[in-house]
């Protein structure tokens, strides 16, 4: 009896590690269920993969429309956030994109969050119409997550390429050679200063 006393004395720290851990992963595991997890799996955004056609997304004011791909020109879905510090360094990249390939696509932006969109669009930051997601939801079951991310969707609304990210590194050479455009590279954001 007294070796127990002395095991128990001596791993009682272990012991109660070990009882805290395991009350930890049930708590996990009990609040994971009743938040409904685990959820649907991510979709990741590829070539090849087909859109739903038409597209329901909103406009500015929240209004329901529909986002219709054109078989005879491809279209380019310029995904973005109004508020995203590396979409702001990438518009006069997807601006000269725009103005050299205009006539041989369909050019769109696409916002993940409603935050300041009416105001990115007045302001004339975008040389397309600008749509935004419906949902959440509906961004993660289409694989939309990164902004900038540039996806070209052809005929059958099927997605011919994805850029992930602003115009540099290997994506600047990439985008130069697909539309045919010399990129004026990534522009400075000033950033805001503290008081």
């Amino acid at each position: 009896m007294s070796s127990l006393k002395s095991l128990l004395a001596r791993n009682a720290g272990t012991a109660a590690l070990m009882l805290m851990l395991c009350a930890s992963l049930g708590l996990n595991v009990f609040l994971a269920h009743q938040a409904g997890y685990p959820r649907k799996a991510v979709v990741t955004l590829k070539e090849n993969m087909k859109l739903p056609s038409p597209l329901p997304v909103l406009d500015a004011d929240g209004k329901p429309v529909s986002l219709a791909f054109d078989d005879s020109r491809p279209t380019v879905i310029y995904v973005l956030s109004p508020q995203c510090g590396w979409c702001k360094k990438n518009e006069a990249n997807i601006k000269a994109v725009t103005a050299i390939a205009g006539s041989r696509y369909n050019f769109v932006g696409l916002s993940l969050v409603p935050t300041d969109l009416k105001q990115y669009i007045a302001a004339g930051r975008a040389p397309f119409p600008v749509y935004q997601i419906e949902s959440q939801d509906q961004a993660q079951r289409l694989g939309l997550s990164a902004t900038p991310t540039t996806i070209v969707v052809g005929p059958g609304a099927k997605v011919l390429k994805v850029w992930t990210g602003a115009y540099m590194d290997k994506n600047q050479p990439e985008v130069e050679k697909y539309f045919g455009a010399k990129l004026p590279g990534l522009q400075e954001v000033a950033q805001a200063t503290q008081p």
